[in-house]
């Protein structure tokens, strides 16, 4: 077998194999058959098997068209960033209730590489201060590249010849206790979890929830992950929770899912084959803030402060963010903060408060009574997360537009973006009596942005 180098990064960023497709193609399914039986006859030839397969001989094909099409997905013309190799857990347990079975995944790897049609790197550790190891790596190798082109299956088209399954979230609500300490990363859910009756108002989250997966379960997304929603709520412990804390939607399976994805790496997705736009509300949690205390951001940009010029706007950004996750505007960053971004050491939080006081004198009261009421994080996102669920249920129900949540934006096919920035923006006013600032954010790959018109809705100047 020819060496192929190894790309330490591009190994570290393996995508997971998750062993759940078939084939859809005429094609693709006669190139899973025709290796299916290449597989079985050299377990026969090399004493690795007996007898050959009968019973089991289904199984066997679905191994095998499952990590084809996970070892071809890499090559894909509409991954954002192509990186060939996967990765799955060698450990018997870890196949438990799988689709694929420990015993027929393993031998599967074995005879793969008896015939050059994959290269493995075991399960390992990058640096000693790892405390588990990294699953097993595996990628295709030329030789299995040219053998699916001979036979008409081109890894570059792999998903018009394989189907990727998943299974929709069965619950699709979760409670969680208050976290202790400070609160700022705007994605992972936190707090321990907890029990609670599935039954009033809960019943009425959970179709709405289900509503939206059901419904983005019959589009097509390109470029990224998304198995369904979970709506996760926060600080089910606090005496004034009653289902208005947290509450953002969490695409499953989360650690793999479009959301941890950067922005530029969203924007190359496509929905049922088309370019994506991004509606973004910019300052959402300030905006909210303000609403509260009866005032409209002002349309300049939110994190352009007095005194402090353009290079300080991303340290403004995240004093934001740890304010808005503390008990009071903050006086210094947060250790885990700077721990991830250690350049905002060369920024004074209290420089940046003074400034941010100056602009918006209402965040002084932040972490105080306001009408008998002591809002948090969990408060605001609540308040957010309402504005989203309500603005995808009307893309759903008038629209027929499928979107997708990011928490503080919203993803939609381009054709739909002036409609999705409509509803928007309505169903914040409709929310919080202010109007958002946003902004829509279009895939670099159109070469021409869609317009729709929005009349009938509060708008505001330099949209879009």
């Amino acid at each position: 077998m020819t060496f192929i180098p190894i790309d330490q990064d591009e190994l570290q960023a393996a995508t997971y194999a998750s062993l759940r497709a078939h084939p859809i193609s005429a094609e693709a399914k006669a190139l899973v058959s025709t290796l299916a039986r290449m597989l079985d006859d050299h377990a026969l030839a090399t004493g690795a098997r007996k007898n050959k397969r009968n019973n089991t001989a289904e199984k066997l094909d679905y191994a095998v068209g499952a990590f084809l099409a996970d070892l071809l997905r890499g090559y894909g013309d509409s991954e954002p960033e192509p990186n060939p190799w996967v990765y799955r857990s060698m450990h018997a347990k870890s196949f438990t209730g799988a689709s694929v079975s420990y015993r027929t995944f393993s031998r599967l790897v074995d005879v793969l590489m008896q015939l050059g049609f994959i290269q493995h790197v075991d399960g390992h550790k990058v640096s000693n201060e790892d405390r588990g190891k990294f699953g097993a790596r595996f990628r295709a190798t030329p030789a299995l590249l040219a053998f699916c082109r001979d036979r008409s299956v081109d890894p570059a088209s792999v998903h018009d010849h394989f189907e990727f399954e998943y299974d929709l979230p069965t619950e699709v609500v979760e409670l969680r206790a208050t976290k202790k300490g400070q609160y700022w990363v705007k994605t992972k859910p936190v707090g321990a979890p907890m029990q609670f009756e599935r039954a009033g108002v809960v019943t009425l989250i959970e179709d709405q929830v289900k509503e939206l997966n059901e419904f983005f379960a019959q589009q097509k997304l390109r470029g990224g992950s998304h198995h369904g929603y979970v709506r996760v709520y926060n600080n089910g412990d606090n005496p004034r929770f009653h289902w208005n804390m947290g509450g953002r939607l969490y695409s499953q399976h989360f650690t793999d899912s479009y959301q941890v994805m950067s922005s530029d790496e969203r924007l190359k997705m496509t929905i049922n084959g088309e370019p994506v736009a991004e509606i973004d509300i910019r300052a959402s949690y300030l905006t909210i803030f303000l609403s509260l205390n009866g005032i409209q951001l002002p349309e300049s940009d939110p994190y352009d402060l007095p005194g402090l010029g353009p290079v300080h706007r991303d340290a403004v950004k995240q004093w934001m963010v740890a304010t808005f996750g503390n008990s009071k505007p903050i006086k210094r960053w947060p250790p885990r903060m700077l721990q991830k971004m250690p350049e905002l050491s060369q920024y004074k939080p209290s420089t940046i408060m003074e400034a941010a006081l100056t602009k918006y004198p209402a965040l002084a009261s932040w972490g105080q009574p306001l009408r008998a009421v002591t809002y948090g994080w969990a408060d605001l996102m609540w308040i957010e997360s309402n504005v989203m669920l309500f603005t995808m249920l009307e893309l759903k129900r008038k629209h027929q537009i499928p979107s997708l949540s990011v928490h503080d934006s919203l993803i939609v096919p381009a054709h739909g973006a002036e409609a999705a920035q409509a509803v928007l923006r309505e169903k914040f006013h409709d929310q919080r009596r202010v109007i958002p600032l946003l902004k829509i954010n279009w895939s670099k790959t159109l070469k021409k942005k869609p317009t729709r018109g929005t009349e009938g809705t509060p708008r505001r100047r330099g949209e879009g």
